[in-house]
């Protein structure tokens, strides 16, 4: 029989056993039943909102959703947990994020429960994803040049539990993310772009994916003729960024007028001095150091910085970009490069989305009082 030691030499046991380990020390969040929806923190309910403005699409339609605000679509449609939250707004979020959470809305039609038992139940659901992505992000780290991973790994960790915990779904696409780098890795750059558009579909902010997309596109075409192409998957992809751009125009110019807006960091030029000064920095470190698809996807983030709206699990999307470190070559500085992006990253959510990655310490030792 074998001992400790098939944990060196398998890695994909190693990452498992401490992905279904966090998994199962950290599912005594919800089924405590401290908060009253299941959450970290009092007042999240993003993970029981989600499936009630699917179970109102199922009603009114997809246009519908991006056009008008839940409170007015909302009216006649009985839902056994309905939530009176966030109802002057439209849905903010690609459709794919709908299919996500059928699931989760027929359940919460269907199957009599409480809302504390229903919140429970859509946790351990965003629980499950965000672990889904914690172990695809920890093999792909293992699978790639030595130097600062560890650091890659804890702020993936960070980042992934505190969204889950607080109900926020961003595993779901950030797993998509993770499994597109892994894919160009190994050099399959048709898989990589099928997860790209999985990705887009689940959320706006794969927009920090764009360079990633371009390199597997360009792998997928170059010095092939073109009846040879992956027409099925590139039209799959173009069809994925039609409905995402459609939706998303259908949604901005009534999300602008309500509360989901916030000021731009255009407005505060402090923020703006330390956001660009430490991005250049990174830019030219990234350069030097790593290559030009991490140093494109370090000025997508700050693209992100400036156009986004300034809530703290928005800053989720800059995890992915230490993750791009030796994805295509090896890098020169894997180290310097790495500690960098996590230092940067983690300074633009302190900045930007007025958050930060260690907080889930705080916040689970607050947590742990209330117990």
């Amino acid at each position: 029989m074998e001992g400790p030691g098939i944990l060196v030499r398998h890695p994909a046991a190693r990452w498992g056993l401490l992905t279904l380990l966090s998994l199962l020390v950290l599912s005594a969040v919800p089924l405590s039943g401290v908060t009253s929806r299941g959450t970290l923190k009092e007042g999240y309910t993003d993970h029981v909102r989600h499936p009630y403005v699917v179970w109102v699409g199922l009603h009114r339609g997809l246009q519908a959703l991006y056009t008008a605000p839940l409170g007015e679509l909302r009216e006649g449609i009985p839902y056994r947990q309905a939530i009176d939250q966030w109802l002057d707004v439209p849905y903010v979020y690609p459709p794919g994020a709908l299919v996500l959470f059928l699931p989760l809305a027929l359940v919460g039609e269907w199957v009599p429960m409480s809302p504390l038992a229903f919140g429970q139940v859509c946790l351990l659901y965003l629980l499950l994803f965000a672990h889904v992505a914690l172990y695809a992000a920890l093999r792909l780290l293992d699978g790639l040049p030595a130097g600062g991973r560890w650091a890659v790994g804890l702020l993936c960790w960070l980042v992934l539990m505190r969204l889950a915990l607080h109900g926020q779904y961003d595993g779901a696409w950030l797993v998509c993310g993770v499994l597109a780098l892994t894919a160009l890795a190994k050099d399959r750059p048709v898989v990589a772009l099928r997860w790209l558009a999985l990705a887009a579909l689940l959320h706006y902010r794969a927009l920090v994916l764009v360079a990633v997309g371009v390199v597997a596109l360009w792998r997928v075409v170059r010095g092939r003729p073109v009846r040879q192409w992956p027409w099925g998957t590139l039209l799959g992809v173009a069809a994925a960024g039609v409905l995402c751009v459609r939706t998303f125009l259908w949604m901005a110019p009534l999300a602008a007028r309500t509360d989901a807006a916030t000021p731009s960091i255009l407005g505060e030029p402090g923020t703006v001095a330390l956001v660009m000064g430490l991005s250049a920095v990174v830019l030219a470190l990234s350069w030097r150091g790593a290559d030009g698809l991490v140093t494109a996807s370090v000025g997508l983030g700050v693209v992100l910085a400036v156009i986004d709206t300034r809530h703290w699990w928005h800053a989720s999307a800059l995890m992915l970009v230490p993750l791009t470190v030796g994805v295509l070559r090896t890098p020169r500085w894997p180290t310097a490069v790495r500690l960098g992006l996590v230092v940067w990253a983690g300074v633009l959510e302190m900045a930007v989305w007025y958050g930060n990655p260690l907080w889930l310490f705080r916040d689970l030792n607050r947590f742990l009082r209330l117990v």
